[in-house]
């Protein structure tokens, strides 16, 4: 298996972009981020529970065995997605992936 090295964050919103959630759908992972950019816009076709979407790549850290990256996320002054991984700690505002395998990962 491929080491991940990015994964796809992926936000349903509101017609206004004023109310984000993440996706329902699973958080996608990658072995490049060049791969994951190339599946973005055909990922964010599939969100069909929300009237807009938006979809970031983001390179994650290296991880070791069982530990875990939070997303932090955020919308810019024109409804950019500004998003970036790091090891796990608290924070609000924040989208969990695990290792492939890994109990109880998003």
């Amino acid at each position: 298996m491929e080491p991940i090295v990015a994964v796809m964050l992926i936000l349903g919103c509101d017609h206004s972009m004023m109310v984000c959630r993440q996706s329902a759908r699973p958080v996608e992972h990658y072995a490049s981020v060049e791969s994951c950019e190339a599946d973005k816009d055909i990922q964010v076709r599939f969100v069909d529970d929300y009237p807009m979407a938006v979809a970031e790549c983001i390179k994650v850290p290296a991880l070791g065995s069982g530990q875990k990256v939070v997303i932090d996320w955020r919308l810019d002054a024109t409804n950019g997605l500004l998003a970036e991984a790091r090891l796990r700690d608290t924070g609000q505002m924040t989208a969990e992936a695990a290792m492939p395998g890994e109990a109880g990962g998003v």
